[in-house]
């Protein structure tokens, strides 16, 4: 019974660093690849798209801003190290998945 009850020790600080920052620099590059994909479609004429290409730029923005706080709150309070791991982990699939789904809306728009 005293096993069950006994806290979790805390994790080490590079659980959280390595996904952390590896989430923050995917949602950076993919922010400077949207931002090419933008300037490439008005580059003549304006490409229909170009929304969608904008809304991936404020999404992968929002999702950098994301990273930075999971970041922030495992360093800071090491008894939530695993979640901000697990949640800095998450954030780098998702970043692609809407890298993906808006490059198909901007190229169907």
């Amino acid at each position: 019974m005293g096993d069950e009850h006994r806290a979790r020790p805390a994790w080490r600080p590079w659980t959280i660093w390595l996904p952390g920052l590896l989430a923050l620099a995917v949602c950076g590059l993919l922010v400077v690849a949207d931002a090419l994909a933008g300037v490439m479609g008005s580059w003549d004429t304006p490409a229909p798209g170009l929304a969608w290409i904008k809304a991936a730029v404020i999404g992968h923005c929002a999702l950098a801003a994301a990273s930075v706080a999971v970041l922030t709150a495992g360093v800071a309070r090491p008894p939530w190290r695993r979640a901000a791991a697990i949640a800095a982990w998450v954030i780098i699939p998702a970043a692609l998945a809407w890298f993906l789904l808006a490059g198909r809306l901007a190229s169907a728009a």
